[in-house]
């Protein structure tokens, strides 16, 4: 038994003679208190490697979730287009300058591309959290005042 620790793992005070056991380990800790501590402090030099899982889990989740935003996006600004696209194939009394309607309805047409901007750009901010990003790193980037900071449309940050 020439590898045997003569010392504790957790004090590194000599290891008592050993008790008349039979097999097993060897003795690793002076006591159980040790043992404990031991434990303790191992799990305590493990937590930053979990938080950091956690964390790297989080940024996935949230990356999926901006991808999940940007698409959308790309499908209301590709369903404008269509529209726009086809109007300009209409004849010129049936396009919606030539029609009585709405006020603004380009505009009216163009907001849902607003809103799934800001749900991308909320995601963004959700994301940039989960990595570790600081508010004031995140205003800097948005150009807002720290006074300001927040979230953008703070009931879009979360994921579906």
């Amino acid at each position: 038994m020439g590898s045997r620790t003569e010392q504790c793992l957790n004090c590194e005070a000599p290891l008592p003679p050993p008790a008349d056991r039979r097999g097993g380990q060897p003795r690793k800790y002076c006591s159980d208190a040790c043992r404990w501590a031991f434990g303790r402090t191992r799990a305590r030099r493990w937590r930053p490697l979990t938080q950091r899982h956690q964390r790297q889990d989080d940024t996935r989740k949230q990356r999926r979730h901006i991808r999940d935003q940007a698409e959308r996006l790309v499908r209301a600004a590709g369903k404008l287009a269509l529209d726009l696209h086809a109007e300009d194939l209409a004849p010129p009394t049936q396009q919606t300058g030539w029609k009585l309607g709405p006020i603004a309805g380009y505009t009216a047409a163009a907001l849902p591309l607003l809103a799934q901007a800001r749900a991308v750009l909320a995601a963004a901010v959700a994301a940039d959290r989960a990595t570790g990003a600081t508010w004031d790193e995140i205003a800097a980037v948005l150009d807002v005042s720290p006074r300001h900071r927040r979230p953008p449309l703070p009931s879009l940050t979360a994921p579906p």
